[in-house]
């Protein structure tokens, strides 16, 4: 085979033993590695492999750690800092009366992470700021620079009509981190834009990103330097949040409740990256599919929008991952008209610069889901290993319609040149 091929090194089903049977049709599943130790977490389970994906036992996340406020709830998401041997799992618990948590459990170096040794930060919204009573997180997100953790979250009001108050970005600084003693951090918070997503690949300014609308993109940059970010807004071309649909042979829709969240973003080689799902657009798209916008890193300047799409089928729930050559992993659903929904990896490298994304489908779904949803958001990531090949999560109905059928999938893809034989 040539070096050149795009390979599947792992591509690994987690059986039901290693979810304890509590998957969900809205999986969110979220990966870590360090060495051949691997965390990878979903709603509502974590499950744990010391043999690079090759195996799986399950990780009870009610249970981990001391209960707080309404107990466990459900997302989570993990991430591995090379720089200071740290895996990071985020866990959100429920609100009580009062407020929730999101609790940031630390596992510092490879022989803690084998020996499941953590230690942990708590954050609930009148922690951050006294003055946010009443609220909760909801839909949080990590992110990495050279000196710091990105926690992004949504807020929202516990009583009346439970709305959106606003959406944070906490900067941790790793060293504090790594040394798990006390910690100072700055915060970020705007009611203007809701659901702001970091980007992975970050080095010494991260980039961040929300709509505005749907022909424009608010752009922010936070130098580690800088107390605070900037912001710059880019025009684009006009996508639709309504009425998202992608039924599939057996006509569940398992767009259902899609929306436009951001759900991937990135920077590398002079590129700032952000993906998203689109509903379908009369006369040009006739599935939902992924927005692919990239801007330029120096200028804020659009480069270009090499949306991910196909006629006959839909794509959605976009990620994104950047290894150590800067190129850039990706994964995401496809699925509609004659095709269940599935999972698919692609990258985009410097064997395939001139033509875009590359992908391979790990996964075939047998059905549709009885409850036309799915999902909100994968994980690719670099893979810790080798730093230039990638990891990434999904997930797919297997043998039936229902939650109970839901199988969580572990990829390891790249090169064949990395990865031999």
């Amino acid at each position: 085979m040539a070096s050149s091929d795009f390979v599947l090194f792992r591509n690994t089903a987690i059986v039901d033993a290693a979810t304890s049977n509590t998957t969900s049709q809205v999986g969110e599943p979220s990966v870590a590695t360090n060495g051949q130790c691997v965390l990878m977490t979903g709603n509502w389970y974590a499950s744990f492999s010391s043999d690079s994906g090759a195996t799986w036992s399950y990780v009870d996340p009610y249970h981990m750690f001391p209960s707080i406020n309404g107990g466990f709830c459900c997302d989570q998401v993990a991430i591995y800092d090379p720089s200071r041997d740290l895996v990071f799992w985020l866990l959100q618990y429920s609100a009580d009366a009062n407020r929730n948590t999101l609790r940031l459990a630390i596992s510092k170096g490879l022989e803690n992470f084998q020996n499941n040794r953590w230690y942990w930060y708590d954050f609930s919204p009148d922690s951050v700021n006294a003055a946010w009573t009443q609220q909760w997180f909801d839909f949080p997100d990590l992110a990495l620079s050279r000196n710091f953790l990105y926690v992004t979250s949504n807020m929202f009001n516990l009583g009346g009509s439970g709305g959106w108050t606003r959406s944070i970005i906490l900067r941790l600084s790793l060293d504090q981190l790594a040394a798990g003693a006390g910690l100072n951090y700055n915060y970020f918070q705007t009611s203007n834009n809701f659901s702001l997503r970091c980007t992975q690949g970050a080095q010494n300014t991260m980039y961040f990103g929300s709509h505005n609308s749907t022909s424009q993109l608010r752009v922010f940059s936070w130098p580690e330097s800088a107390g605070g970010p900037v912001q710059n807004d880019v025009d684009i071309t006009q996508w639709s949040e309504t009425g998202y649909s992608g039924p599939g042979p057996d006509g569940r829709d398992w767009l259902g409740r899609a929306d436009g969240r951001i759900t991937g973003a990135y920077v590398a080689q002079g590129v700032i990256g952000f993906l998203w799902t689109s509903a379908q657009i009369a006369g040009s798209r006739p599935f939902p599919y992924v927005r692919h916008v990239r801007i330029n890193e120096s200028t804020k300047a659009l480069i270009n929008q090499p949306d991910v799409w196909h006629p006959n089928f839909a794509w959605a729930y976009p990620t994104a991952g950047v290894n150590d050559r800067a190129h850039l992993g990706v994964a995401a659903f496809y699925g509609g008209g004659t095709l269940n929904p599935s999972h698919a990896v692609g990258l985009w490298d410097d064997l395939n610069a001139a033509t875009g994304l590359s992908w391979v489908t790990t996964v075939a779904g047998s059905n549709g889901p009885n409850a036309n949803k799915w999902g909100d958001y994968l994980a690719c990531r670099r893979h810790a290993g080798d730093g230039v090949t990638w990891v990434a999560t999904g997930f797919s109905e297997q043998g039936g319609e229902d939650q109970a059928s839901i199988e969580p999938r572990f990829v390891h893809f790249g090169r064949r040149r990395d990865g031999g034989t």
